[in-house]
Parts: C-alpha cells; sequence; structure tokens
C-alpha cells in the first residue's frame, strides 16, 4: 500500500511538471523554451487517452442510433446523416494547438449545409 501511495505520488508530481511547462508554453507561445513543447505535447497525450475514449465511444453508439434511424424513418438518408455527422464529427484527439487556444475542440460535427460561424468559417 504504501509504494502504491509513493507511485501516486510521483506521477502527481512529474505531471504537474509537465503541466506548468505546458501552461508557460501556452503564455508565451511556445518558442522560447525546449521543454515546453515536450510537456505541452505530453499534456495533449495525457488529455487524448480519456477524451479520445469518449468520443469514440459515442462514435459508436452514434453509429448505431443513426443506423436505427435510417430504418425506421423509411430509409431517409437525411436524418441518418443527421445523427451520423453530429456524432462522428470533430475531434478525436487532442493536440497541442487545442491547448494552446490556437484552434477550438469540437466533441460534435455538424452535418453538411450546416451554418457555421466564426473561427469554423475563417477556417
Amino acid at each position: 500500500m504504501k509504494t502504491i501511495a509513493i507511485r501516486a505520488v510521483a506521477v502527481v508530481l512529474a505531471l504537474t511538471v509537465c503541466l506548468n511547462q505546458a501552461a508557460w508554453a501556452a503564455d508565451t507561445g511556445g518558442d522560447e523554451h525546449p521543454y515546453a513543447d515536450f510537456g505541452i505535447g505530453a499534456a495533449s497525450a495525457l488529455c487524448s487517452i480519456p477524451y479520445g475514449a469518449a468520443k469514440v465511444a459515442v462514435a459508436i453508439l452514434g453509429g448505431v442510433t443513426g443506423a436505427f434511424t435510417y430504418v425506421l424513418s423509411g430509409f431517409d438518408k437525411r436524418s441518418a446523416d443527421a445523427v451520423w455527422y453530429t456524432s462522428m464529427g470533430g475531434d478525436y484527439i487532442v493536440t497541442p494547438d487545442h491547448l494552446r487556444g490556437k484552434r477550438e475542440l469540437h466533441f460534435t460535427g455538424a452535418p453538411p449545409g450546416t451554418p457555421q460561424t466564426g473561427a469554423e468559417q475563417q477556417n
């Protein structure tokens, strides 16, 4: 039990050091400190694990729900596409640009023909 507590403290300490560098990189632009790039990369990888798992679960459920929508709507592809694009679209990983605020992180997508707002129109 004592070794688990020591390992947990070591992991929290390591994450604190990495995330501190990531926050510093976001404030300064990330070009001045080589460890900041490592820290923000590690932070994006750590954030991507739970986020990606949740996103994949939603995409799988959306795929199944879209299939049911397709069949139950009398094979209306537009109805199914609304479910599929919304649940399967979006970002599956968190990138350093997301953490730096250079790109927006989208958990869901938008069906084709949906008007986009502000930053999405610029990209």
